[in-house]
């Protein structure tokens, strides 16, 4: 029961029972008064009614006459005159109901007349007795109405303190609002701060539990840090702050087996050529120096580019992952001029060719070869000389310009929407029992009677411009099939869907249609574009959160040190990118990095979803770590 509805309670209980006291107080005293005062009227009456009788001296009909004119006032019950032998002479008495107050209301304050009694004289003898008694049904009627005053008095007060005390009660009360929300974010793991309200108690109980959301976000940001940390001294070379090979591979590894946007890309070799020798003519300081600066510009082009890997592969050879990057050779030039820029402000540009090499990658190309392909080209570019730049390409099919291929898809794809070529398949995704979690969805396009993977088409969809509106009609399947197969489905949102002004209120509508479905779809959005657009992301979380769907972010591990940004958006679970998952029963350093993320994500109540799981010793190695779940062929289901 609410508040108010107690102080309504509480203010009718007890106003109730002072009226009542008040009520039964006054009535008793005021019937009294009335019964005194009638009974002085009665008696005062009486004597002046005898003596004018007296003076009638005894004429039968004067005095039936008088008794009558008297009694015909209307103010009297009974009036009687009785002989001295006690024989009743004249009477006249009012037997009707009285019917100014209620029957209950006089049973409760039955009103007791004393009559008057006088006597009538005929000279030194006396001729009878008068008895005279007013008519009780006007002090009835006086009772009652004061009654109904006094009852009319405690209502109105009952209303106005009523309505006082709730407003009063809504002030004091205004801060509790604040106070539920925040618990309520608490409880969705939404570890928010309010300011404190000025009523003690209160502030109390929200000094209290922003403690509490501070330390949390305090344990996130520490624990990010340490994250990092150790994320830096396994996987960082120490000299540039790029990549080492390893997390590299790991990560080309992860992009060929995917099946999402960034399962197309192109893949860049650079090599800083005579290395050795400048090392021995200018110092291994300087050089070093010159390194940092490049491995510096490296991480500006790869950071302002969502998933996008730079690495240093050996002393002399720089590698660049750019998943969606479609056109391989300006990916390459815009590396090549970053670095020229570097040797140029350490007066090396004339000393040190930068030859490189560049190949495009598509979901389903195995990494051997185009490692070999781009090995082959590197070493072509480097004999030519001068910064060469070579092209290589998968099979001896000519690659036709960018703008082609742009036109060809476009041409495609237009036709899949009006044609809804668009279909959805589901992979699960299972707890530690093997039991489903949820289903996973990816898209497919049927093109010419071949069903195409998303890592085919995806990065023209988002060349394109075409995200948002694939996102909804993803979204659109992932609920009929939930409606049909009454399993959960999750749904990975691009960046658009965040981003567009007009998403999240259709999404809602949809939701709002479909509300049992609503329960069981799942949401989830790539790490980087996550942090990227976090407002967005935030309002994202909040409107489809309160509909009954879970969210989530996928792809994590990357920006570790933006950890502690999630702990008020309510996040359900987080999927760990398959770079981290990758051999994780032998990589020791995947494997701490991967223990500190389950301890933090269950201390805020977050659930720890391994991506790309392929062996089923990566996924016996994942239990003892602590996730919660996985996805991926080496999960047997």
């Amino acid at each position: 029961m609410s508040l108010h509805k107690q102080l309504w309670l509480a203010v009718i209980f007890i106003l109730t029972l002072v009226f009542s006291g008040s009520f039964l107080v006054s009535s008793y005293s005021a019937r009294n008064y009335l019964e005194q005062q009638l009974a002085m009227k009665n008696a005062d009456n009486a004597t002046a009614l005898a003596l004018s009788l007296t003076q009638q001296e005894a004429d039968q009909v004067l005095l039936e006459l008088t008794l009558s004119a008297q009694f015909d006032t209307g103010y009297y019950e009974l009036i009687e005159l009785t002989s001295p032998d006690g024989q009743v002479m004249i009477r006249r008495e009012d037997n009707t109901a009285i019917t100014d107050a209620p029957a209950w209301f006089m049973a409760l304050f039955p009103i007791r007349v004393e009559p008057g009694v006088a006597s009538v004289q005929q000279g030194w003898q006396q001729l009878g007795t008068l008895t005279l008694r007013s008519h009780s049904k006007f002090a009835y009627r006086e009772l009652w109405q004061g009654s109904q005053k006094l009852a009319a008095v405690f209502l109105l007060a009952m209303v106005v303190f009523g309505a006082l005390g709730s407003y009063l009660l809504k002030i004091i009360l205004r801060p509790l609002a604040s106070v539920v929300e925040q618990a309520e974010a608490i409880g969705e793991r939404r570890f928010i701060t309010i300011p404190e309200p000025r009523t003690r108690e209160f502030r109390q109980v929200v000094a209290a539990m922003n403690n509490l959301s501070q330390r949390i976000k305090q344990v996130l940001q520490t624990e990010a840090r340490r994250l990092e940390k150790w994320q830096r001294e396994a996987h960082i070379d120490k000299v540039t702050g790029l990549l080492n090979r390893e997390p590299f591979i790991q990560a080309l590894d992860a992009a060929l087996n995917s099946d999402d946007v960034n399962a197309t890309g192109s893949l860049s070799l650079i090599r800083f050529g005579g290395l050795a020798e400048m090392n021995r003519q200018l110092g291994r300081k300087t050089i070093d120096q010159t390194l940092a600066d490049m491995g510096n510009a490296l991480g500006r082009i790869a950071t302002s580019h969502s998933r996008w890997a730079v690495a240093r592969m050996n002393g002399s050879d720089f590698g660049l992952l750019a998943p969606r990057a479609m056109d391989a050779g300006e990916t390459a030039r815009e590396v090549q001029a970053a670095l020229l820029e570097i040797l140029e402000k350490h007066s090396l540009r004339q000393h040190v060719d930068l030859p490189a090499a560049s190949i495009i990658y598509q979901h389903g190309d195995t990494m051997g070869q185009l490692l070999t392909l781009l090995d082959s080209a590197l070493q072509s570019a480097e004999q030519e000389g001068n910064s060469a730049l070579h092209v290589a390409r998968v099979g001896d099919i000519p690659v036709k310009p960018v703008r082609e291929q742009l036109d060809d898809w476009r041409q495609i794809l237009t036709r899949a929407f009006d044609r809804q070529s668009f279909t959805i398949v589901t992979f699960p995704v299972v707890d530690l029992n093997e039991q489903l979690i949820h289903q996973e969805a990816r898209v497919r396009l049927a093109v010419d009677g071949e069903q195409l993977a998303a890592g085919l088409f995806l990065p023209w969809i988002n060349r394109l411009e075409l995200s948002e509106q694939l996102d909804r009609l993803v979204v659109t399947l992932a609920i009929e099939q939930i409606e049909e197969r009454g399993e959960p489905i999750c749904v990975n949102l691009s960046v658009a869907a965040v981003v567009d002004p007009g998403f999240i209120p259709w999404l809602s509508s949809l939701l709002s249609s479909h509300g049992e479905a609503a329960g069981q779809l799942w949401l989830e959005l790539a790490e980087s574009m996550a942090f990227r657009h976090l407002q967005n992301f935030r309002l994202l979380c909040t409107r489809v959160r309160s509909m009954g769907v879970r969210v989530g972010i996928e792809h994590m591990g990357h920006q570790l040190a933006e950890l502690g940004k999630v702990s008020d958006l309510g996040i359900d679970y987080f999927k760990v990118d398959a770079n981290f998952v990758r051999d994780v029963d032998e990589n020791a350093a995947n494997q701490t990095l991967l223990r500190t993320l389950c301890t933090v994500g269950h201390s805020v109540g977050v659930k720890v979803i391994a991506e790309g799981v392929q062996s089923e010793s990566e996924w016996n190695a994942l239990k003892e770590l602590g996730v919660d779940g996985g996805t991926g062929p080496g999960i047997r289901q």
